[in-house]
């Protein structure tokens, strides 16, 4: 690493110094700015204990301040960091403020100095990072996920090659999209003309077995996980109508703690289901919902909100106030009161209750602008009955 030209005597006590950190696997590109100034850029190892060890050395008693873009390492390093008395912060790439020329001449130095002057000005803002153990519990979540996406790849190539030798099921046993259980096992006797062909079926329906047996004990792991240690919350979010068993563990292991998000713009925001607008002067216009969401609760939203409107008819009110214009735009509005609602009981801890929705409605506190009102005088409404209370509604 650079020396610099401080006296390494010299007590930086209470001064800020501000390091912009572009990560990656076999190094690092540092630069450390404080009082305006551009004090240190290097290129290190990966290494946090490097790191601290050069700033205790050049700059002892300082603040040190640092920020890096989330990538493909996680938070590991954002832990770290502030283990050795590091104040990280981990920001979004796209809430980095960047000129055109900036977006041209792109280098992991530049990047680095870019982060550490955006610091230094204040114009960074990092993202929520989750515990480990609530990462740990996403990672499993989203797992399914991928298991899910198998499953159907694998259903998916066993009814191509089905089709493709003009295999056809008997219509007792159906001709779902996904291939049943009776219909796995018609096939498992199915003999074609060559071994060769028999060998190929076999070994398409063992793969979807396989994947399917897979996705069932994750799914099992996971429900057992998430009742473990969120029970109660699980228990409330089942009985919000349309939200069924995946949709609450959803929420649970993206969100966590439902708390966090103060604002409810914030936490719909978050989710995906804000209005994309692209407005100029007297030009005013609106694209639909905003592409950056949660891309693995959003959809799970979207659903629950179609069973939502056929369950519950205050809902079922709210979207058809809407689907005049737009039957697509009202179930996006369906969604985000859908999301309000299920904050509202995981904050409370109460089971969903259809009587306080609607004398909500009645209060005229369920305005499309008024959805703060709307999720906390929900979580109010339900604290202040027992839980015991027989006017709460089963799931």
């Amino acid at each position: 690493m650079p020396a610099t030209n401080f006296n390494n005597s010299t007590d930086f006590k209470g001064q800020r110094f501000y390091i912009g950190l572009d990560v990656h696997k076999k190094s690092w590109a540092v630069t450390i700015r404080s009082m305006g100034i551009e004090v240190a850029r290097f290129v290190q190892r990966p290494s946090v204990s490097d790191l601290n060890a050069y700033l205790t050395k050049n700059f002892p008693g300082g603040q040190y301040l640092s920020a890096y873009e989330a990538g493909f390492c996680g938070t590991t390093t954002h832990e770290l960091l502030c283990k050795q008395g590091i104040s990280n912060i981990v920001i979004h790439a796209a809430d980095i403020p960047a000129t055109d020329k900036q977006k041209k001449n792109k280098t992991d130095v530049h990047d680095s100095r870019f982060l550490a002057e955006r610091l230094e000005k204040g114009d960074l803002r990092g993202i929520h990072v989750l515990t480990r153990e609530q990462q740990e519990l996403r990672s499993l979540f989203r797992l399914r996920e991928a298991k899910v996406k198998d499953v159907t790849q694998a259903n998916n190539r066993l009814k191509s090659f089905l089709m493709f030798f003009n295999i056809e099921l008997p219509d007792h046993i159906g001709r779902k999209e996904h291939l049943s259980i009776k219909a796995l096992q018609w096939l498992n006797d199915l003999e074609l003309a060559s071994s060769a062909g028999t060998i190929a079926l076999k070994q398409y329906l063992e793969e979807l077995k396989y994947q399917r047996k897979q996705l069932y004990q994750i799914t099992k792991m996971l429900r057992e996980q998430i009742q473990a240690a969120y029970g109660r919350v699980f228990e409330c979010l089942l009985s919000v109508p349309g939200i069924g068993s995946i949709t609450a563990m959803g929420l649970i292991a993206e969100i966590g703690d439902f708390s966090r998000f103060k604002d409810p713009d914030q936490y719909a925001s978050y989710l995906g289901l804000c209005p994309w607008e692209h407005s100029s002067g007297d030009n005013r216009q609106t694209k639909g919902i905003q592409p950056r969401c949660n891309r693995h609760l959003r959809p799970l939203l979207v659903e629950a909100s179609w069973t939502a409107i056929k369950r519950c008819p205050p809902l079922f009110a709210y979207y058809s106030k809407h689907a005049v214009r737009s039957p697509k735009g009202a179930i996006i509005k369906v969604a985000r009161r859908l999301a309000m609602i299920a904050k509202g009981v995981a904050t409370s801890k109460q089971r969903f209750d259809l009587e306080i929705m609607q004398n909500m409605k009645q209060k005229n506190t369920t305005k499309d602008h008024d959805d703060k009102r709307f999720s906390s005088g929900i979580a109010q409404q339900h604290k202040k009955k027992q839980p015991g209370n027989s006017e709460l509604l089963p799931g």
